[in-house]
C-alpha cells in the first residue's frame, strides 16, 4: 500500500489565523522599509498603506461571494459572513485603495515598485496557513507527497458530499498540496523579480512584472486544484475554469500595460518634495477610513480586524504624535502624552468581547489587557579601535554615558484554551521618552525625543513559544561595548544607532510552569529601547498555575551585563512586570561608572478568569 502524508490539523483554524496575520505583518514591514529607502514622507506613506490594507481585506471578502449571495444581501440590506478568500478581488480593490489615497493625500511618489517583493512574500506565507487549514485543496493524487486530511476538514467534507468517501473513511483521498505549490511559486516569483529588475526602465514596471509572474504561476497551479475547493470561479468554460480565464485576461492586460509603459518611457528629471499633506487633510483621511472600519467591524473576522489594526494603529499613533508636536504647549504636553492611549482603546472596540468559544473540540476563553509603565537607565558604553601589531599595537578608546527615561502604554487581546496549554496574543504598544548620550572625553551631548508604535503577535504552547512584531517611530538602540581591529583614523563619535523601523522577535523552549530558556529581541514591556532590546536567559514558574515566573539572563551587547525580571499576577487581574539590569564591568572601564537600568510594567486583565 502506497503511503501518503497524513495531516492532523486540530489547530488548523488557529494556524490559518496566525499565518494570515503574519503575512500582513511581514508585508507591512517590507513596505515600511521600502518607503524609508525610497524617502517617502513617513506619515503620508503610513496612511496610504492603511487605506490599501483596508481595501485589500475587503476585496478578498467581496469577490468571494456568489451572485445569489449578492442578490440576497442587496434585498435584505445585510452583509453575510464568509470564510472564503479571493486573491483576485484583493488585488483589484487594493489598487483602487492606492489610487484613492494617492488622489486624496496628493501623494505624488511612484510607489507600485515597493510592492514587487512584498506581494508574493505575503501570499507565500498565507498559503502555509491554507495548507494546515485544508482550504484551497488539490485534486486527488497518487504522488508520494500527496496529503490526506482528517474528518471535519474541507477536503474530507467535500469529497464525502460528492460520494467519493463513505462514513468509514477517516481521512480524505490523497490530494495535491497545491497550497505548498503556490508557496514555492511565490518564492520563484521573488527570484524572478530580483533577476529581471535591471531590465525595466519605467516606474511601476517592476510591480507589473511581479503580478504577471504570480498570475501565470497561479494559472498553472490551478490545473492541480480541485474544483470542489472553489466557491466561485471553479466552473468550466470550454477547456479552462472561469478563474483561469480571469487570470489570463488580467495577465494579458497587465502585459500590454507593461509593454506600453516601457515603449513610451522617457527620462524625466525626478522632482522630490518632502512636503507632507496638510495635517487637517491627514486627519480627515484617517477619520474616513477609521469610520469605514468601525462601520464594517461586525462583518470582518477577528483575524481580519487584527490584520487591519497592524496598519491602522501606526497611522493613528503617528497622527497623534503630529498633533502633539503641532498644538501641545510645553505646560500641557503630559495631557497629550496620556491621550495617545485613546486610539488604542478606540481600536480595541473593533475586537470581540470576552467569550468562551465552544464551536470546536477545544474550548477557548479570551480577555483584554491594558497596561503601561516606565523605564529608566544610566550606564556607559565604550568603543575601542586597535591599530598596529606587536609592540606597536595602539588602542584608542572612547567612553559614552547613556541616560534615558521613557513611558509606555499597551493593549492586547489574548485567546487561550481553558486548560492553559495554548495561547495566542495580539496587541500593540506605544512609547514616548527622552534619550541623552554624553561623550566623556569632551562632554559633547546628544539629545533625542523617542516615540514609537509596536504591533506584535505571539503564539505559545507548552514547550514552544514564538512571536514577532515591528517597532516603527523615532527609535534609538545602543550598540554596547565594541572592540574593533582597524586603522586608527578617527575615534568613534557615538555609541548608538537611530532607526525608524526595527524588528521584534521572541522565542522560548521549555514549559513556563517549570523551566525554560528564551531569547528576546526588542521584546520587553513596556519599553525595549535603548538598552533593553537584546536579552537571552532562563526562567522558571516554580510549578505555579497562575502564570508567575522569574527570569535571569544576559544582555549580550555589554560585557558582564545581567538582568533579572519577573511576571507577577495578583488575584488574576493585576500583573506586575519588573526588570533590573546591571553591568559588572570589572576592569573594563578606567573609572567607576553607574551601570544600571530599571523597567516596571503594570497591567490589568479585563474578563480574565
Amino acid at each position: 500500500m502506497e503511503k501518503h502524508i497524513l495531516l492532523g490539523i486540530s489547530n488548523g483554524g488557529l494556524l490559518f489565523q496566525l499565518f494570515y496575520v503574519l503575512a500582513f505583518l511581514t508585508a507591512y514591514t517590507i513596505l515600511i522599509y521600502e518607503g524609508f529607502r525610497r524617502k517617502f514622507p513617513l506619515i503620508a506613506w503610513i496612511l496610504v498603506l492603511a487605506c490599501i490594507q483596508l481595501f485589500i481585506v475587503a476585496g478578498i471578502k467581496v469577490f468571494s461571494f456568489s451572485s445569489d449571495e449578492w442578490r440576497f444581501m442587496f434585498q435584505n440590506h445585510i452583509l453575510l459572513q464568509n470564510s472564503q478568500k479571493s486573491l483576485f478581488g484583493g488585488i483589484l480593490l487594493g489598487i483602487s485603495g492606492y489610487l484613492l489615497a494617492r488622489y486624496f493625500l496628493k501623494f505624488r511618489y511612484s510607489v507600485l515598485d515597493a510592492f514587487a517583493v512584498a506581494f508574493p512574500v505575503a501570499i507565500s506565507i498565507q498559503t502555509i496557513g491554507c495548507f494546515f487549514y485544508g482550504c484551497c485543496f488539490g485534486k486527488p493524487s497518487s504522488t508520494q507527497w500527496a496529503v490526506q486530511y482528517p474528518v471535519m476538514t474541507l477536503p474530507h467534507y467535500h469529497q464525502f458530499e460528492s460520494g467519493l468517501l463513505t462514513s468509514d473513511n477517516l481521512h480524505s483521498l490523497p490530494v495535491h498540496p497545491v497550497q505548498l505549490y503556490l508557496m514555492l511559486g511565490g518564492i520563484v516569483v521573488v527570484c524572478l523579480v530580483i533577476r529581471f529588475r535591471k531590465y525595466w526602465k519605467a516606474q511601476g514596471s517592476l510591480f507589473l512584472s511581479s503580478v504577471i509572474f504570480f498570475i501565470l504561476m497561479s494559472f498553472l497551479i490551478e490545473f492541480f486544484r480541485d474544483p470542489l475547493s472553489h466557491k466561485t470561479g471553479g466552473e468550466m468554460i470550454w477547456i479552462l475554469r472561469l478563474v483561469q480565464w480571469q487570470y489570463l485576461l488580467l495577465a494579458v492586460l497587465m502585459t500590454l500595460l507593461l509593454i506600453w509603459r516601457e515603449k513610451t518611457f522617457t527620462i524625466k528629471p525626478v522632482v522630490r518634495s518632502n512636503d507632507s499633506p496638510r495635517l487637517s487633510r491627514q486627519i480627515a483621511f484617517l477619520s474616513s477610513i477609521g469610520l469605514i472600519f468601525l462601520m464594517l467591524r461586525n462583518w470582518f473576522t477577528l483575524t481580519e480586524i487584527i490584520a487591519l489594526n497592524i496598519a491602522l494603529l501606526p497611522a493613528v499613533f503617528f497622527i497623534g504624535v503630529e498633533i502633539y508636536r503641532t498644538f501641545a504647549s510645553l505646560r500641557h504636553k503630559w495631557i497629550f502624552v496620556c491621550s495617545l492611549l485613546l486610539p488604542l482603546l478606540l481600536m480595541s472596540q473593533t475586537l470581540p468581547q470576552t467569550q468562551i468559544d465552544t464551536t470546536g473540540t477545544k474550548k477557548y476563553k479570551s480577555y483584554h489587557t491594558i497596561g503601561g509603565g516606565f523605564a529608566t537607565g544610566n550606564y556607559t558604553d565604550y568603543k575601542t579601535i586597535y591599530s598596529g601589531s606587536g609592540c606597536d599595537r595602539v588602542s584608542n578608546t572612547q567612553y559614552f554615558s547613556q541616560k534615558y527615561t521613557e513611558g509606555g502604554l499597551g493593549y492586547s487581546f489574548t485567546k487561550t484554551t481553558t486548560d492553559g496549554k495554548e495561547e495566542i496574543r495580539y496587541g500593540a504598544n506605544g512609547l514616548f521618552g527622552n534619550y541623552t548620550e554624553t561623550r566623556q572625553s569632551d562632554n559633547v551631548q546628544v539629545n533625542n525625543l523617542l516615540f514609537e508604535i509596536n504591533p506584535y503577535i505571539k503564539y505559545d504552547i507548552r514547550w514552544i513559544g514564538i512571536g514577532g512584531g515591528l517597532h516603527i517611530g523615532n527609535m534609538i538602540y545602543t550598540t554596547g561595548d565594541i572592540e574593533k581591529d582597524g586603522q586608527l583614523s578617527e575615534s568613534y563619535k557615538d555609541s548608538y544607532f537611530k532607526t525608524p523601523i526595527f524588528p521584534q522577535f521572541y522565542f522560548r523552549v521549555g514549559p513556563l510552569k517549570y523551566f525554560y530558556a528564551d531569547f528576546h529581541l526588542a521584546d520587553q514591556f513596556p519599553v525595549s529601547t535603548p538598552g533593553l532590546a537584546f536579552q537571552a536567559g532562563i526562567g522558571t514558574g516554580f510549578g505555579l498555575k497562575n502564570g508567575f515566573n522569574i527570569r535571569f539572563g544576559r544582555s549580550f551587547l555589554d560585557k558582564g551585563g545581567y538582568y533579572t525580571s519577573a511576571y507577577i499576577p495578583i488575584k488574576n487581574r493585576i500583573v506586575l512586570e519588573p526588570l533590573f539590569l546591571w553591568t559588572g564591568t570589572g576592569d573594563s572601564y578606567s573609572v567607576k561608572l553607574p551601570e544600571k537600568q530599571f523597567s516596571f510594567g503594570l497591567s490589568y486583565r479585563f474578563g480574565y478568569k
